[in-house]
């Protein structure tokens, strides 16, 4: 409201506009402002904590399971030194060395990364293919890794490892009787959303590598299969210049 009043000052008269102004509707809702700020600060550092509990929680989590592998490993070590008069079971045993390396990788990756969900395939499947090729003992093969930077997670990273090594220790055990050789892993994202797998060799013996993939004997085989199907693709051999996995 508004007030016109006229005020006596002596003998001069001086008009006066009082305004009155209802301001509780104002201080009601600037009180509100600030005490949803407060509630939106306090839930702020809630959350934050939330995620740094969750995040160390992960990282110990991530951080047992590649220690737990690595003991494991350790005794399967022990094992292989007692097998050097029993070849089959010594190829067995390295080539459990090698799926079981894999699986700790994964975590070892995801340990490392900024969220532990996620993390980049290239430096892992460079490590892991590094890994195979130098528990090759004898062999001289040059191996060369092919991808772009891609984030995964654990669903497709386990799977993915696996599958390489399968396949990249099928290669070394078949397809170079010489001991020299190149193998090649490629990892391509499609235009359909979809990943492409290529192992390839230009290995000599093609006829014994192909057939040892694309038989269904065999422990090696029978996990590749498995992971095809886990991750839903689909699996094609040639050997031309060499064996070539595609999935």
């Amino acid at each position: 409201p508004v007030t016109l009043a006229r005020v006596l000052d002596g003998e001069r008269s001086t008009l006066a506009v009082i305004a009155i102004e209802d301001i509780d509707e104002r201080y009601h809702a600037q009180a509100e402002l600030l005490e949803a700020k407060r509630d939106l600060e306090k839930a702020l550092i809630a959350r934050t904590s939330a995620l740094k509990q969750r995040n160390i929680l992960l990282r110990e989590v991530h951080h047992r399971v590649k220690n737990n592998l690595q003991i494991v490993d350790a005794m399967l070590m022990l094992q292989v030194r007692k097998m050097t008069h029993d070849p089959v079971t010594l190829q067995g045993l390295l080539g459990l060395r090698s799926r079981i390396f894999a699986l700790g990788l994964v975590h070892q990756q995801l340990m490392e990364s900024e969220d532990m969900q996620i993390f980049d395939i290239v430096p892992f499947l460079r490590e892991l293919s590094g890994n195979i090729l130098a528990r090759g003992l004898d062999h001289h093969v040059k191996l060369t890794v092919d991808a772009p930077p891609l984030k995964v997670g654990l669903d497709f990273a386990v799977p993915l490892g696996l599958l390489v090594t399968e396949l990249v220790t099928n290669s070394l055990k078949h397809a170079f009787p010489s001991d020299k050789g190149t193998i090649t892993v490629t990892l391509r994202p499609e235009v359909d959303g979809t990943v492409l797998l290529i192992v390839s060799d230009d290995g000599k013996a093609q006829s014994v590598a192909g057939a040892a993939m694309r038989s269904n004997a065999g422990l090696g085989a029978g996990i590749v299969s498995g992971l095809v199907a886990q991750l839903e693709g689909t699996m094609t051999t040639s050997n031309e210049l060499g064996t070539t996995t595609e999935l």
